[in-house]
């Protein structure tokens, strides 16, 4: 990981004048090659553990009831549709579309980049997003699970069912808590932020299955992908050189206070 003395936290925001400053997006990538290394293999044993239990899912004949269980659920939650549970279901699904994820992720971590003038919050915010969309590129393709037996209210270019790359998107935003608890110390703050990053993967995996689109466990294994993704994420990364929980967003002189 970048040595600390690269960079000076305590001159990390957007009045700094210092040269190092002004050199921030060449002196603080948090990154280096063990880091990359560590990453590809906790990647490769996230895909290889989703692949075999997206296999047994699919195809072992041992838990054929938790299948029947699946679809189960699925047929309800298709036969008590209605026009205003449909409405409610697309915007709670859009949360995690792949150009709305995208978009504000990009524009979030830009704004990180800019007020700390160090990629650190920034690749906190984008790592997770991006080890979870490639685990699930690679586990959806190899297990190819066909999605619920009912009629979808949307169509998708992915045809396989798990794991539910959507709810795995929204749960990444729990990365996004992970930066508040490094920067803020008020209680209420990061309770909030836990909320929200709890609540927003449950509203996206209830319309996923809403729509047709996944079973149950579909969407919990697409939870279990996108909070693992923001762990590992957090884990290689660590907090921010210099700084630590407790540190208090606004105080030009980035001292730190008391938790």
């Amino acid at each position: 990981m970048t040595s600390d003395s690269m960079y000076d936290p305590m001159h990390s925001g957007p009045t700094g004048g210092s040269d190092a400053d002004r050199r921030w997006w060449k002196t603080t990538w948090p990154l280096d090659r063990h880091d990359a290394l560590r990453l590809l293999v906790l990647l490769s044993v996230v895909i290889g553990v989703g692949v075999v239990i997206g296999e047994l899912l699919t195809n072992w004949s041992a838990i054929s009831a938790a299948r029947d269980f699946d679809q189960d659920v699925a047929e309800r939650l298709a036969s008590r549709r209605t026009d205003a549970k449909n409405d409610l279901a697309h915007w709670m699904a859009l949360i995690a579309d792949t150009p709305v994820k995208v978009g504000l992720s990009i524009a979030i971590a830009g704004w990180m980049a800019w007020r700390f003038r160090r990629w650190h919050e920034a690749v906190m915010v984008g790592l997770p997003l991006v080890f979870e969309a490639t685990a699930f590129i690679v586990i959806t393709t190899i297990v190819g699970r066909p999605r619920p037996d009912v009629e979808r209210l949307l169509d998708s270019p992915v045809n396989s069912s798990f794991p539910s790359g959507h709810v795995a998107a929204a749960t990444v935003y729990a990365a996004l808590a992970v930066v508040v608890f490094w920067h803020v110390r008020a209680t209420w703050a990061r309770a909030l932020a836990v909320i929200v990053a709890v609540l927003v993967p449950l509203c996206v995996a209830w319309a996923r299955m809403y729509q047709g689109m996944h079973f149950l466990t579909d969407v919990l294994a697409g939870m279990v992908l996108g909070a693992t993704s923001v762990l590992i994420a957090a884990r290689v990364l660590g907090p921010p050189p210099g700084d630590g929980a407790g540190v208090e967003i606004g105080h030009n002189d980035r001292s730190e206070v008391p938790v």
